[in-house]
């Protein structure tokens, strides 16, 4: 059974491979079908919408220093970790 989403929802017809609505369905447990798609295509609308806001960002201002974006992912990741409690490649050294 599906569990209870927020907003509203309409029924519609998918078409999926046979042997990726295999996989979903084994990976979505009690979760449902539908929740795991619904969870999947707004990660997949949320990454577009990144991409379309990066491109519109280096329309204005010239490419991303692909550096800096590496310095501020490693930052990113080291904050997360640090709140999690794990160690980070710095501190294993």
């Amino acid at each position: 059974m599906d569990t209870p989403r927020s907003g509203k929802t309409r029924v519609t017809s998918v078409s999926l491979r046979a042997e990726t609505l295999e996989a979903i369905r084994s990976r979505a447990g009690k979760q449902g079908v539908s929740s795991y798609i619904e969870e999947a295509v707004q990660r997949q609308l949320q990454r577009e919408a990144v991409d379309e806001y990066i491109a519109e960002y280096e329309a204005e201002h010239g490419p991303v220093d692909q550096a800096e974006v590496a310095a501020r992912a490693e930052r990113i990741r080291a904050h997360h970790a640090a709140h999690r409690g794990e160690a980070t490649p710095t501190d294993a050294a």
